[in-house]
């Protein structure tokens, strides 16, 4: 063994002997996760951190590796951090709106034993998954009635999230009122718009004002809070008991198949399910769609779906969000993105229904 295979031999048992130290040390954030859970402490602790760093600077003796050894830590110590997120986050489900909403409905039905925690908006689920404050979110993406949520497909392409599972849930539209209200009494219907888009025909025939709201259950909330009987929300049937309103009328949406579509996210991506999905762009040149498709069909997969969406801060341009069946493997992602500008994958996923428990 030469000189340089005796160093490098020494290199790999020290390595293996940090690899070791590494593993114990982040093993311990476990229980100081769970203390910081226990007593309301922040994560992130910065008198601590600083008193960790110049503590430890002073066991290298050669000046030389100091400065080195103290980027190193600073390092460790934000990995150690982002660990503990990871850890306080577990079992915690977001979703927007508030209890009563459909995402809330979902989530819980999902979810038997996590701990819901509400956002005001979707995107604020995105980012708390992102911040590792929760370990999925739960998020409405289609309907049939009412199609896309854009802002959803939109925080799709922007975050770094993918596709866990598909759930689509029925969706029982009802007229909800305070007490003593009636049809005759309605002037003003509060709910999110795919709410009242997909109630637009029984609005009409009230001769009522669609409002939109920023979700079904805000929308109860506020005409429970107004007292007035010309207002009233459209939401779940489940509303009218949480926030004591009666049902007015049920089943007021448009298409009696009413289902919405719900995605549960999550920060690591699935290798298996019975879907694929993926957003995509392509130079704006003559046939540039129809490569994609084209090479999608070269390579024996099925596109289920394919919805455009503008893309922001691009005046005129647009991603695609794409849906294949079953699974595709990476010679054929390869393959399909060959013939794109950009790709991001959304993962695999399974598709699962109300009734398919």
């Amino acid at each position: 063994m030469n000189q340089l295979e005796k160093a490098r031999a020494k290199i790999d048992s020290i390595d293996r002997e940090l690899a070791r130290l590494y593993e114990e040390r982040m093993k311990t954030l476990q229980d100081v996760a769970a203390y910081k859970q226990a007593h309301g402490l922040a994560v992130v602790d910065t008198s601590r951190e600083e008193a960790i760093v110049q503590k430890n600077r002073k066991f290298i003796t050669d000046p030389a590796f100091v400065d080195s050894y103290e980027r190193v830590l600073r390092f460790m110590i934000s990995e150690s951090c982002d660990y503990q997120r990871v850890l306080l986050a577990k079992g915690k489900v977001g979703y927007a709106g508030i209890e009563g909403a459909f995402s809330h409905m979902v989530a819980k039905r999902l979810f038997h034993h996590h701990t819901l925690v509400a956002y005001s908006n979707f995107e604020d689920v995105f980012q708390a998954l992102v911040d590792k404050k929760i370990e999925f979110g739960v998020i409405p993406f289609e309907n049939t009635n009412s199609g896309l949520v854009g802002e959803v497909l939109d925080a799709l392409l922007k975050y770094p999230v993918f596709i866990e599972q598909v759930w689509d849930q029925k969706i029982e539209q009802c007229l909800l009122g305070i007490e003593g209200a009636t049809l005759k009494d309605i002037e003003w219907v509060y709910s999110k718009d795919q709410a009242l888009n997909q109630s637009r025909e029984f609005i009409q025939s009230l001769n009522a004002q669609p409002v939109a709201y920023p979700n079904t259950a805000l929308a109860a909330q506020y005409v429970a809070m107004q007292r007035d009987k010309t207002k009233a929300a459209i939401g779940a049937k489940e509303n009218a008991a949480l926030y004591n309103l009666n049902i007015l009328a049920s089943r007021i949406e448009e298409n009696s198949e009413n289902t919405t579509r719900f995605l549960v996210i999550s920060r690591e991506r699935n290798q298996e399910g019975d879907r694929f999905a993926m957003c995509v762009t392509f130079k704006n040149e003559v046939g540039a769609l129809g490569r994609v498709i084209e090479e999608i069909s070269r390579q024996h997969l099925n596109m289920c779906s394919i919805q455009s969406r503008p893309l922001k801060g691009h005046s005129f341009e647009y991603f695609f969000f794409i849906e294949i069946e079953g699974n595709v493997d990476q010679r054929a992602l390869d393959a399909i993105r060959s013939v794109c500008d950009q790709t991001k994958v959304l993962g695999s996923y399974t598709m699962r229904k109300e009734n398919n428990e």
